[in-house]
């Protein structure tokens, strides 16, 4: 092999090697790098971390930097995207509109591809998001510096799938701003790429640059070598709501397109646009899941109860039949009753009210017949009782009850000579009909 070809094989070799490996900040390994995260980080560092998504559109770079301070909710909305891998775009985000994530996450399932690479790569989104917490300015100029670097190489430039912008440098910057849109707002491409290609002759060996490459299952495009490569692109009409405000370092908010897709969640402003507030937005999302929450336990608590449709209706319809409020307790149902339905909530005005009232009338007197039924039964069987222990306590009328029925048995011997009912002897008397 040639001197020149050896040098040439041992370049693409080094480049292979840095594109397969893992790449932490600093040669200490991912322990040291997560410990160097929390601490400032230097302009080397920066581009390091922020070189895989440099080169990403404005808004979907603003989320998922606002997403990256939300670790854990990436990972969960990674899962989630790869259990549902037919939703993207604007349906994928409102089917997670329930979720306890953050909006900027929930706004990342509508581009599954990048959940999937941000997930495979969780030391990268935790130190890139606690660079975003604790160097906001510092990180939007790294992505400057880094635009700029790819455009001098010749790999950033407009598209079919995105248009390049430079604004010259004004009174608020010292340097022209690089911003990055989709050619179709409707349509976003998520660029993928190598950045110890695109980036050029890559300026700090000791911080190479982080690479993650796309998630099996998102096929690389043939310009994906060279530069820039695309795959097919998400319709999308709100799901990116973020944008940058270079001049000033702020990370802005499209409140219109956030309140359309956070229909649950909104942001309460007379304006049209609003600054990122990390605190703002956490505490916005709590107070939506603790509402939620409130609200999935009260409908668990009536369905305790048996508070369901069909018991309220029956109550409805008996209420509308007899004037009864069956949602009172005892003792307001019998006053309804007593005064005919006519208590507030049990019959109404009108025709209603004058029936429900007749039919409370008609339920008294048959309360009151069926009393004064009950009371002649009792005369009666008082009446019986005294009947038969009438004389119970006088001896002498006994003696002439006594008297009078052997007077009576010796008058009919004498009559018929001791015969006996049915027989012969003395003879036979018949009974009944000749």
């Amino acid at each position: 092999m040639k001197p020149s070809g050896v040098r040439q094989h041992a370049a693409w070799l080094i480049c292979a090697a840095l594109a397969a490996a893992p790449l932490y900040i600093g040669p200490a390994g991912p322990t040291a790098a997560l410990a160097q995260s929390a601490a400032h980080l230097s302009s080397q560092q920066l581009d390091s971390l922020t070189a895989p998504v440099a080169l990403y559109p404005d808004a979907l770079l603003a989320q998922v930097l606002m997403a990256a301070t939300f670790p854990q909710d990436v990972q969960s909305a990674a899962a989630w995207s790869k259990a549902n891998p037919k939703l993207q775009g604007d349906d994928a985000v409102k089917a997670v509109a329930s979720q306890p994530w953050d909006p900027s996450v929930q706004s990342l399932v509508a581009f599954p591809q990048v959940l999937a690479t941000m997930s495979s790569r969780p030391d990268w989104v935790a130190q890139i998001g606690n660079a975003f917490l604790a160097q906001p300015n510092d990180v939007m100029d790294s992505v400057q510096r880094l635009r700029a670097q790819a455009q001098k190489a010749g790999n950033l430039k407009s598209s079919e799938q995105q248009k390049v912008v430079v604004q010259p440098a004004s009174s608020t910057t010292t340097t022209q701003t690089i911003v990055i849109e989709p050619a179709n707002p409707q349509v976003v491409y998520v660029p993928t790429y190598n950045p110890t290609v695109v980036y050029g002759t890559w300026p700090y060996p000791a911080y190479p640059p982080v690479y993650m490459p796309p998630p099996p299952g998102y096929a690389i495009a043939a310009g994906f070598v060279s530069g820039l490569a695309f795959g097919a692109g998400v319709a999308v009409a709100n799901s990116l709501w973020g944008g940058f405000g270079w001049g000033t370092h702020d990370v802005n908010i499209n409140v219109n397109r956030y309140n359309n897709i956070n229909v649950n969640n909104r942001i309460n402003t007379n304006g049209s646009t609003a600054n990122w507030n990390r605190n703002a937005n956490v505490e916005r999302r709590q107070n939506f899941n603790q509402n939620l929450s409130n609200a999935n336990l009260n409908g668990q608590r009536n369905q305790f109860r048996g508070y369901d449709q069909s018991r309220q209706q029956a109550a409805q319809t008996l209420q509308n039949r007899t004037g009864q409020n069956m949602n009172g307790n005892a003792s307001q149902r019998l006053n309804d009753i007593q005064h005919g339905g006519t208590r507030p909530g049990a019959g109404g005005p009108g025709a209603n009210g004058t029936q429900n009232a007749n039919r409370g009338n008609e339920f008294n007197n048959r309360a009151q017949n069926a009393n004064r039924q009950n009371d002649l039964s009792n005369r009666a069987q008082s009446a019986n009782r005294d009947n038969a222990l009438r004389g119970a306590g006088d001896g002498g009328g006994a003696r002439a009850d006594m008297q009078r029925g052997q007077q009576s048995r010796e008058a009919f011997q004498n009559r018929g000579g001791g015969a006996r009912l049915g027989g012969g002897g003395g003879g036979e008397r018949h009974f009944g009909r000749r």
